[in-house]
Formats: C-alpha cells, sequence, structure tokens
C-alpha cells in the first residue's frame, strides 16, 4: 500500500520535473535568454501546458493575440500574409510580439500534427513585470537587439 507521504512526495518530485522542464523550453526563447534562472523560474511558474489536435488553429492573422506559446511535442505551419510559410518544430515559439504589445496577429499558426506546447498569457506575464524593473530592462534590451539584427538583415 502507497502511504499518503510517498503519493505527495511524488507529486512533488513530478512537478519540480515540470517545473525544470519548463525552465529549459523558457531559457531557449530569446526574450527570456537574458534572465537569471531565479527569473526564468518566476515566468515558468505561469506556463500551463496544453495538447492540441492536429488542424488547431493557434493564431490567426488579425486576430488579437495575448500569449507565447513554444512547441514542445508537434509541428505547425505559419502562414503570414505576404505568403511566406515556416514549419515549426518542438522548441520552436512564437506570439512573443502579442505578449508584449498585444496587437493583432501578424500570422496564422496551425498545428499539422498532435502537438503539446506551453503557453504563456500576457495577463500573467505583465503580472510578473510589475515592479520588478530588472526583468523589463532585460526584455527590453533583448527586443532592440532583435530589432536591430533584423533591420541589419533585412
Amino acid at each position: 500500500m502507497i502511504s499518503r507521504y510517498s503519493t505527495w512526495r511524488a507529486v512533488r518530485t513530478s512537478a519540480a520535473i515540470r517545473l525544470r522542464f519548463k525552465v529549459a523550453l523558457l531559457e531557449k526563447i530569446p526574450l527570456f535568454e537574458e534572465l537569471s534562472t531565479k527569473e526564468t523560474h518566476q515566468i515558468a511558474r505561469l506556463v500551463t501546458e496544453i495538447k492540441v489536435p492536429a488542424g488547431t488553429k493557434l493564431a490567426k492573422v488579425g486576430e488579437t493575440g495575448g500569449e507565447l506559446f513554444a512547441i514542445v511535442d508537434g509541428e505547425a505551419v505559419v502562414r503570414t500574409k505576404p505568403g511566406r510559410t515556416t514549419v515549426l518544430k518542438a522548441g520552436d515559439f512564437f506570439g512573443e510580439m502579442s505578449l508584449i504589445d498585444g496587437q493583432p496577429r501578424s500570422a496564422t499558426v496551425e498545428a499539422t500534427t498532435p502537438s503539446r506546447l506551453l503557453v504563456l498569457d500576457r495577463r500573467d506575464f505583465w503580472h510578473v513585470l510589475d515592479g520588478k524593473t530588472a526583468i523589463v530592462r532585460k526584455v527590453m534590451q533583448t527586443l532592440c537587439r532583435r530589432l536591430r539584427e533584423a533591420e541589419e538583415a533585412g
């Protein structure tokens, strides 16, 4: 027979493993690459894991956005207004612009296989940033650097 303590310990261990996994994935997202481990943990605690079937529209061009998605398993196709198509796989992410500004999506994203994703809601993200100027500064510096790199490449 399993005692309540051993069950609680297994649940706690499982939660700790899931949190480490979320942190590892968030650290790969350029928006968060400058954050400390402690800061990344604060954001990881807000991330929700979801599973979606193939064919699920995750974002639609022109619709108001409010989440960042990171693909854990599966694939998705991104279609932009000018007609470009990109395939995203495990480890890729999208929605970072809408996470920051809440403006309409610049692309349509559809899961092409059954997928598992991590989702960070805009409201939760900004709640973490309230009063955390160090995180805000790092995110802003990363955004500026990425914008400059895009301008140089374009």
